[in-house]
């Protein structure tokens, strides 16, 4: 059942694999991912019907704790 394909709302995974959440530490200090972040998740996204689901991305300057951590709350960042 671990490479059979399953709905999941409107898309169709082709197998059961799931990456979860890691953080990878591979955004610059203003919080914008850099090259690095999209080599990873490219790399692993590379099978059609793939689930990815990223790291935790701070939504504000003060919800940070950690440096090279992606962030959305500047259109920099988002781009």
């Amino acid at each position: 059942a671990l490479f059979q394909p399953i709905r999941l709302g409107p898309l169709t995974l082709q197998h059961r694999i799931v990456l979860a959440p890691l953080t990878r530490f591979r955004a610059h200090a203003s919080h914008i991912p850099g090259p690095q972040a999209s080599t990873y998740y490219a790399q692993r996204g590379s099978t059609r019907g793939t689930l990815l689901i990223t790291e935790a991305t701070f939504i504000s300057h003060d919800a940070g704790g950690y440096t090279h951590v992606p962030g959305i709350y500047t259109d920099a960042q988002v781009e």
